[in-house]
């Protein structure tokens, strides 16, 4: 028993020092000064959007949407590995202990988000429900509890194999906390109060009781541990070179017309090769997608020309220095280093991609900041746009290719 027990606290420890090695690296000068700035404008932006806020405005739904989201999100972090299957399985019924610091370490550090969550709400809280400040810590508590009641029925349904039955537990939980965390935030009637809070007992009793013969299933562990690990290597390699990430490429034939543009020359073999690289790639072609949706919602969104100017100077900057790491990615094979090129093409091959990546991202928040036909917002944006391309592409990427 002792040994096991001391198993968990090297897996811990490892684990913490991997989270420490790679967080080291992408929280850098230059992320830092974006958070900073990003913080610093959505801040006063959504203080200035909160004092627009009447009565009338439905914020108990919005903090039991989004917070019933959050708590219902629960993975359950157990740093299982592929051999345990083999050495552990024999000691299942030993292992007691070892998932209950799992749950146990899962929920401490999940807290960290609701606990922020939270505190972004509040301030929209006490604006329309008039309620006080102080009120914060007695909700927090609540929050918490229906936190830690998740990842207890997580871990209880996690002894289903079929993913199907993890999905409808998912949706079954979002229904029930947003409907808890609407009783909570809009004060409704104390009976109503208790009777989802027994809904809730009574679900996780009644599954308690239908998974009590049944057993651990290591695999599915082991499977959902590597694909979250994955998930921040993935992100991390944004970053820095991270060994353990095995990459992923999708066929994605309907922007083949793209690829067949590329007319065949010697002399454009790297660019093909990196545009190539870019479409096909989920780290890539994934991350560019998603910044350019997040920011043209915002753009869109926003009446205001100081924000679209800073979004768009934001998102260009967060694409820009995420995809340079797409120099190296093929720095291990072989094959390209067959190609019978100088060197520095590499580099202003790799150079005209990113410039036209850059570029169309760019031209893209220009036909969004059209939107309500604010011609001088989109004359502000083109300045910005075309300040940034320059800056970035002549002095940063130079400079950062010259590091690498």
């Amino acid at each position: 028993m002792k040994q096991i027990n001391e198993i968990w606290i090297q897996r811990l420890q490892d684990y913490n020092r991997e989270l420490q090695k790679y967080l080291r690296y992408i929280f850098n000068g230059h992320l830092m000064f974006v958070l900073i700035f990003a913080i610093g404008g959505g801040g006063y932006a959504y203080s200035g959007w909160v004092n627009t806020l009447t009565a009338g405005f439905p914020a108990a739904i919005v903090m039991a949407i989004i917070l019933g989201i959050i708590v219902s999100f629960s993975p359950i972090y157990t740093y299982l590995k592929e051999p345990d299957k083999v050495y552990l399985t024999p000691l299942e019924g030993k292992m007691t202990r070892y998932f209950q610091s799992a749950v146990v370490s899962s929920f401490l550090f999940q807290s960290y988000l609701v606990l922020v969550a939270l505190a972004v709400s509040m301030p929209m809280y006490v604006r329309v429900q008039g309620a006080a400040f102080i009120d914060f810590f007695g909700l927090l508590a609540i929050v918490l509890a229906l936190k830690a009641w998740n990842l207890v029925m997580r871990w209880t349904i996690l002894r289903y194999q079929e993913i199907s039955t993890h999905r409808i537990d998912y949706l079954c939980r979002l229904v029930l906390n947003s409907i808890f965390l609407w009783t909570i935030f809009s004060n409704a009637a104390l009976w109503l109060q208790i009777f989802v809070t027994v809904l809730l007992l009574v679900y996780l009793l009644a599954f308690r009781r239908l998974t009590a013969q049944k057993t651990i299933k290591w695999e599915l562990l082991i499977d959902l541990e590597q694909a979250r690990l994955h998930q921040f290597y993935r992100f991390a390699n944004m970053f820095t070179d991270v060994p353990h990430l095995k990459g992923q490429a999708k066929r994605r034939k309907w922007l083949d017309p793209l690829l067949n543009r590329s007319p065949y020359a010697s002399a454009l073999s790297y660019r093909y090769l990196f545009v190539r690289t870019f479409l096909r790639s989920d780290e890539y072609f994934g991350l560019w997608v998603r910044l350019t949706l997040i920011a043209s919602v915002i753009m869109i969104g926003s009446g205001l020309l100081w924000v679209k100017v800073a979004v768009a100077l934001l998102f260009l900057y967060l694409t820009g220095f995420q995809l340079i790491p797409m120099l190296k990615k093929h720095q291990l094979k072989i094959w390209p280093d067959l190609y019978p090129l100088p060197k520095a093409l590499k580099y202003s091959s790799f150079k005209d991609v990113l410039s036209r990546i850059i570029l169309v991202q760019g031209g893209i928040f220009i036909v969004v900041s059209i939107w309500g036909f604010a011609w001088l917002h989109t004359a502000a944006v083109i300045v910005a746009v075309a300040i940034f391309y320059l800056f970035f592409m002549y002095w940063y990427v130079p400079k950062q290719l010259k590091s690498l």
